[in-house]
C-alpha cells in the first residue's frame, strides 16, 4: 500500500483494495483502504463518489463500496469467520443480525 500512487486512482480502487485485504486476512488494511483521505475516495453528502469537477458522480466507486462492506461483513463461500473484514481488537462493533433475519 505504501508504494501505490494513490493520488492517481479511481474510486473503485479503494473498495477493491479493501476486498483484497479482507481475503488476505488483513482487516486493518481493509479499513485503511476505505478510509484513505484521497480525493477519489470522497463521498459527497448526496452519496456520490466524487472524482473531480469533470466527474462528480462515479457509480463504480459507489457499487464497489457497497460490495466491499458486504464482503467485509458476510464473507464469501467457505468463509467461517464472523465479519472477516473488521479488526477483532474491539474498535469495531459490527451488527447485522437483523439483516440476516430478513434474508
Amino acid at each position: 500500500m505504501k508504494d501505490w500512487s494513490w493520488n492517481d486512482t479511481w474510486g473503485w480502487d479503494f473498495p477493491m483494495t479493501a476486498m483484497t485485504a479482507t481475503r488476505l486476512g488483513m482487516p486493518e488494511k481493509a479499513i485503511d483502504a476505505l478510509l484513505m483521505p484521497v480525493q477519489t475516495n470522497t463521498y459527497l453528502i448526496n452519496g456520490h463518489n466524487y472524482q473531480d469537477d469533470r466527474l462528480r458522480i462515479y457509480l463504480p466507486g459507489n457499487g464497489g463500496l457497497l460490495t466491499a462492506v458486504a464482503l467485509m461483513c458476510a464473507g464469501w463461500d467457505g468463509n467461517n469467520e464472523t465479519n472477516p473484514g473488521f479488526p477483532k481488537d474491539g474498535t469495531w462493533k459490527v451488527q447485522w443480525e437483523g439483516f440476516k433475519k430478513m434474508m
